[in-house]
């Protein structure tokens, strides 16, 4: 595992630990437009890593091995579903 795939699982460790707590704080209405912003460019950022990694991978490797010529990925207009909204 290279430095930027384990840099990269950090920060998805950190943002799913930071989930709970941000989504409790939204349901309390307790969040604050700052730290709302700051999670979702965190989000964002780390999303962005995790999709050029992939959009990198000649195949998608499970268990060790190859099992598609092409890397398998959700719909890029997912996301913009959500960013129109």
């Amino acid at each position: 595992m290279i430095r930027e795939d384990r840099e990269l699982l950090a920060e998805l460790a950190r943002l799913n630990g930071d989930m709970a707590s941000m989504a409790l704080h939204i349901m309390a209405g307790s969040a604050g437009s700052a730290e709302q912003q700051n999670y979702a460019q965190r989000l964002i950022a780390a999303g962005e890593r995790l999709q050029r990694r992939a959009a990198g991978m000649g195949s998608v490797i499970i268990e060790g091995k190859a099992s598609a010529e092409e890397p398998v990925a959700l719909p890029a207009r997912t996301v913009e579903l959500d960013r129109e909204q």
